[in-house]
């Protein structure tokens, strides 16, 4: 049963502050004029809430600060001004999601929908959400989720990229390679979506497009270690590459793994469990095994030699034989004479004669007269 292999994922967890608007403002709502009350005189409407700009942008800037509770405090300030704000309530639930305060993430995220939020902060929603399940290892309710998001943000390239990556993490290769390929086709400079669609091709195998993806988010970011060690492994599964024989391929694949441990400990060091050093170990053992098996060719070609060699030399002594034989058959090509017939033995002279025959007896004649 083939080992199944580390696949360094690479999820886009980058969330942004805003949604589509690089402004908090929100369009009032046009006003209304009411219809004339009994007696003739206009109801008058309430004035439209005001815009809390400055609150949200100081719930920004807390935001991308780090400091996730003075979010949360400048973003219910904006709430207290306005309480449909929902450029505050996505700041906010964004910083509930940092703070790991899920229910309170869910409930902001009812009332952006309520509000008819942006559809691009709607579409982050949906990814916090996929974020949430996968918290909870539900995969599934995670693919769910992001499919949304694509669905409310399809030019985002990182909502792809996740979704990508998650069909990885089941193993579904035929849905991820079609997602992945949108994601660098909005975004062809994303070395993380090049990433995983190297590793959805390699999944289905096709290993020349998984190399020239791998390659490609290298040349985007060339200390991208886990680039470094995907290529590693696509050597190591590889059946076969062009133009190389098991013994390189398996050392390019640990060249690769070996590169790919000294990025790690120049960053800071190897991770307890990192695989590099198994899949290193398996290498080897795999050109002991081709050499093993060369060996074993090498073997049964020269026993095959020297069995025709001992055949030859025996083909050779039958056909000198077969040559004196005929040197000493008689000259001419006359055939061989037939075997000379019995002659009789002569009598034997103390043997008794045979006894006499007895002499014929005369017919005899009819009388005269009969028929």
């Amino acid at each position: 049963m083939k080992i199944t292999r580390f696949v360094a994922l690479s999820l886009g967890w980058q969330l942004s502050v805003v949604g589509s608007s690089s402004s908090y403002a929100q369009t009032p709502a046009p006003a209304v004029e009411a219809a004339p009350a009994a007696g003739g005189k206009k109801k008058r409407e309430p004035p439209p809430l005001p815009i809390p700009t400055e609150e949200t942008e100081a719930a920004k800037k807390q935001y991308e600060a780090g400091n996730f509770g003075g979010a949360v405090a400048a973003a219910k300030a904006a709430l207290n001004k306005n309480e449909r704000h929902t450029p505050a309530m996505f700041i906010m639930a964004k910083a509930y999601y940092k703070l790991k305060k899920y229910e309170w993430t869910r409930t902001l995220w009812k009332m952006m929908q309520a509000n008819n939020a942006p559809a691009a902060d709607q579409a982050e929603m949906y990814q916090i959400l996929a974020f949430m399940e996968l918290e909870r290892k539900n995969i599934p309710g995670a693919i769910e989720q992001l499919k949304k998001a694509t669905e409310a943000g399809p030019e985002n390239a990182i909502f792809w990229n996740n979704l990508g990556a998650q069909y990885l993490t089941v193993k579904n290769y035929r849905e991820a390679v079609p997602v992945l390929e949108k994601s660098v086709a909005l975004q062809p400079a994303y070395s993380r979506a090049h990433l995983n669609l190297g590793s959805a091709y390699r999944g289905l195998k096709d290993f020349d497009k998984a190399k020239t993806s791998y390659e490609k988010a290298l040349q985007l970011f060339p200390n991208y270690a886990d680039a470094v060690f995907n290529l590693g492994i696509l050597y190591l599964d590889a059946d076969k590459i062009p133009n190389m024989d098991i013994t390189a391929k398996m050392n390019t694949a640990i060249g690769h793994l070996q590169k790919y441990k000294q990025m790690l400990q120049q960053a800071g060091g190897v991770p307890p469990k990192d695989p590099a050093d198994t899949y290193i170990l398996e290498a080897q053992e795999g050109i002991k095994k081709e050499e093993k098996r060369i060996e074993r060719i090498k073997k049964a070609e020269e026993r095959d030699k020297q069995r025709a060699a001992q055949k030859a030399v025996q083909d050779a002594a039958k056909a000198a034989k077969a040559a004196e034989t005929a040197k000493a058959a008689p000259a001419g090509g006359d055939a061989p004479a037939a075997p000379a017939a019995d002659t009789p033995k002569p009598a034997d002279p103390a043997a008794p004669a045979p006894p006499a025959l007895p002499a014929p007896v005369p017919p005899t004649p009819a009388p005269a007269g009969s028929k």
